[in-house]
């Protein structure tokens, strides 16, 4: 159980602590979507268990049954969020981000001007995937999600959402803002983890994922630029 509790508060609490003691968000990248999301999973599978690395695709829901479904439902998906947070902020944005410094922050973390290219094209193209194939693909199976959905999954949700807590509000400024956002993203996270559990494939939540993390960066990037 101990080790278990460690694949599920581990992550979240790294998060905090490397941007609170470090303020480095590239640490963040290294530690948090490297080392646990890609890494841990492979050692775990591959190095404890000695499985085949047919076994761990397998087991992080990448080998799928029906690949022409999983992939349509999943590039259906990351339209639908990635245009649904466009508009969201489009219609919202002024309450989210008024008064925002969300360069400024970033520069704090270590992402200043010069480093908002690598930082666009790493949340573009690993966030989404990385985020995934560790809470839907790996934990999802380390706690038998398929066999004890409902709370299993909800809880799941829970802990790949409560660094945003932090992040969020760091950026945003505001606790009332940061808690609804906290709470759109547990709710994703639910949506993911049903939609694992219903296809058997992490390929829907983690194209749906990509295309959320997409519309945000799009949001994101003329606040990096001012």
């Amino acid at each position: 159980m101990s080790g278990r509790l460690f694949f599920l508060l581990g992550p979240p609490s790294t998060v905090v602590l490397v941007l609170i003691l470090l303020r480095d968000v590239f640490a963040v990248f290294g530690l948090y979507h490297l080392g646990f999301c890609l890494v841990l999973p492979l050692l775990v599978n591959q190095v404890g268990r000695r499985l085949s690395w047919a076994a761990h695709l397998e087991r992080l829901g990448l080998k799928s049954r029906n690949p022409g479904r999983d992939l349509g439902l999943g590039l259906g998906l990351a339209v639908a969020l990635g245009g649904g947070t466009l508009l969201a902020f489009e219609l919202l944005g002024g309450v989210f981000l008024a008064n925002q410094d969300v360069a400024g922050t970033l520069e704090a973390w270590g992402a200043g001007p010069q480093r908002h290219t690598a930082l666009i094209w790493f949340m573009t193209l690993v966030n989404g995937p990385a985020e995934e194939l560790y809470w839907r693909g790996f934990v999802h199976r380390e706690f038998d999600a398929d066999v004890r959905p409902g709370p299993t999954i909800a809880v799941i949700a829970a802990a790949y959402a409560s660094y945003h807590a932090v992040t969020v509000h760091l950026l945003v400024g505001r606790a009332v803002v940061a808690g609804l956002f906290l709470v759109a993203i547990w709710i994703a996270g639910l949506g993911w983890g049903w939609l694992r559990l219903k296809t058997g494939s992490v390929w829907p939540p983690l194209l749906g994922h990509a295309g959320a993390v997409l519309g945000y960066m799009l949001v994101a990037r003329p606040y990096l630029d001012s």
